[in-house]
């Protein structure tokens, strides 16, 4: 996860080169002032007034050239740490968003909360990662530069400072064992107990409803003790850990001392030298005991990492074709020799034992099919159910079908499959490619936005605001921008509201509609898109919808009204059964069926 930006960007390479430029110049400073501050001490120790004025120009000297370095070189590790961030965000995000990876993390339920994972652990991983990086770089040239500082005071001190440090690391490691997995069911429990107080305030008026308060609150109160309860297991698991550590960090400050002081009460070194072996002994013990100082950050980031690539995992096998190494450098791959497309527009060779899906720009200009279902068996993903086995349908340009049968027995799944969202089953759609294609859904979709973008969402094409409220007048919607431009049409266009949760569903389905008008696509597939609109606003938004120049469109649906907006029905009876009903002639299952314009 580390690699890809470093090595495959310049601007990685660039600041990384920066900061480890810096970092050997700040460890300069650290050195420098080691000498100039013993020497200072020494001054004072001795009592001599020329000296220690010397002594304070050559520090001023140091503090003047050594402050910028310091300074620049944190600055440059949190600008390097920002780009990377955003730069494996955008890449995450990529390949979150391509081939509808995003739907089929969510749908398989595989990991949790996926917005955490993109916004925090990304974040973490990227300022922790850099962090432990430049701490070895630094711990690196420390232990090279004060060892031999401390070794020539006494070598004894030199090698007592590493059996120091191996007791410590050994000893924290084994205290602090447990953290690693608390923090990691932490972050879990958090996103959790969030994610329950997002639920509530996104079904809000349903809750309000079914006066459902106490079961909502008992559930979020549930979450807030298990996140409690987790909690506490980690601060108890730190105490433990901190007696040791604290002991630890307050033994060093006399440890050294008490080595040389013999030595400085024989007079065989100044108190120099005293303060200086104090400071190179801290510097190598901190350098030896990363793990000591940072063992409960170091467990919280193991949890994050954990956590990161568990997602990105998820993402890989949902995408399919990602090798893993180097993941985020493929974020926009394919198979150069695919003959089929999906949804995505991703090319991929044709498949047994999964629906192939051929997106062909060549059929939305076919006299004779817009439409095809060759051979297709739709199965639940968990691959427990057969909703339709082996379907054979045409459906000519301008032609006009109903999908129809009881609850559950595949009519949005069905959609699903030519939408590219359900591949499981076999056989081939053949279809139009995304441009010419438009698919309304039960529960539209409101993006964040302006009114003006709810209808041209998603294409966001050109159009003028006379367009655009000409569109909103064919679906019932006239009066929509004025009344929240508060009279201004205009200004109703520019205005940005959550939708959502402003607008009723009968509502919401009619600005769907206004989106397949302003896309005028060759062929739309509507998924019960008329569920929560009275009889007449339906006849308005099919009456509105046939007059879209070339259109062909496939509806799924209870309501008998349907049946004089459509040609033709395709029944599916359950257990994988279907047939085909035209002007209340019935053909039997199985074979081709093709309508004619």
């Amino acid at each position: 996860m580390s690699l890809p930006y470093f090595t495959s960007t310049r601007q990685g390479k660039i600041a990384f080169a920066t900061v480890i430029a810096l970092t050997l110049l700040n460890s300069g400073v650290s050195v420098a002032f080691s000498y100039v501050g013993r020497d200072f001490y020494s001054a004072l120790s001795s009592k001599d007034p020329e000296q220690f004025n010397e002594m304070l120009l050559k520090f001023s000297a140091a503090l003047t050239l050594g402050v910028p370095v310091s300074v620049f070189y944190r600055y440059q590790r949190e600008k390097l740490s920002l780009e990377w961030r955003e730069w494996m965000t955008t890449r995450v995000l990529d390949l979150y968003f391509s081939n509808g990876v995003y739907y089929g993390v969510e749908r398989g339920g595989m990991v949790d909360n996926p917005d955490q994972r993109i916004a925090e652990d990304v974040k973490s991983f990227t300022a922790f990662s850099l962090t432990l990086f430049i701490t070895a770089v630094t711990s690196v040239i420390d232990l090279a530069s004060f060892s031999a500082i401390l070794y020539s005071i006494k070598p004894s001190l030199f090698l007592d400072i590493f059996a120091y440090a191996l007791f410590g690391t050994v000893s924290t490691s084994y205290i602090g064992r447990r953290l690693g997995g608390l923090n990691f069911e932490q972050l879990k429990k958090e996103a959790d107990f969030r994610y329950a107080l997002v639920r509530v305030r996104e079904n809000a008026e349903g809750i309000a409803f079914y006066e459902g308060e106490d079961t909502e609150g008992g559930e979020v109160g549930e979450r807030l003790g298990r996140v409690v309860e987790n909690t506490g297991d980690v601060i108890k698991a730190q105490r433990n850990l901190e007696f040791f550590t604290t002991a630890y960090r307050y033994l060093i400050q006399v440890l050294p001392v008490s080595v040389v002081a013999p030595l400085f009460f024989a007079g065989t070194i100044p108190l120099g030298v005293v303060t200086q072996s104090t400071s190179a002994f801290n510097h190598i013990l901190s350098d030896l005991s990363v793990i000591v100082n940072q063992f409960e950050s170091l467990s919280l980031f193991s949890a994050g990492i954990g956590r990161l690539k568990e997602f990105l995992d998820e993402v890989q096998r949902q995408d399919g074709e990602r090798d893993g190494v180097g993941i985020l450098q493929l974020a926009n791959a394919t198979t150069a020799a695919a003959t089929t497309t999906d949804a995505g527009g991703k090319s991929h060779q044709p498949q047994q034992g999964r629906i192939n899906l051929h997106t062909d720009q060549s059929i939305a200009n076919d006299p004779t099919s817009i439409l095809e279902f060759s051979n297709v068996t739709v199965s639940t993903p968990d691959l427990q159910r057969t909703l339709v086995t082996s379907l054979d349908l045409v459906v000519p340009p301008l032609s006009h079908l109903l999908i129809v049968g009881n609850s559950g027995a595949g009519k949005s799944s069905l959609l699903r499959c030519v939408a590219g969202l359900w591949t499981s089953g076999d056989g081939t759609i053949t279809r139009p490619p995304n441009g010419d294609c438009f698919f309304l859904p039960q529960k539209p979709y409101c993006p964040l936005g302006n009114l003006r973008e709810q209808v041209l969402y998603p294409s966001f094409t050109n159009a003028t605001d006379e367009e655009v409220l000409d569109i909103l007048a064919k679906v019932d919607l006239k009066s929509l921008a004025s009344r929240v431009g508060k009279g201004d049409e205009h200004l109703g266009l520019q205005t940005t509201l959550d939708w959502s949760n402003t607008l009723s569903l009968g509502e919401q389905q009619r600005l769907s509609f206004a989106r397949l008008l302003m896309n005028k696509p060759k062929i739309a597939i509507l998924d019960e898109a008329t569920s929560a609109l009275d009889v007449n606003s339906e006849k308005i938004m099919y009456e509105a919808v046939g007059k879209v120049p070339g259109i062909t469109y496939v509806s799924v649906g209870h309501r008998p009204s349907l049946v004089e907006y459509h040609d033709v029905k395709l029944r599916l009876m359950g257990e994988g059964d279907w047939q085909v009903e035209r002007r209340g002639e019935v053909e039997k299952s199985g074979g081709t069926w093709g309508m004619n314009p």
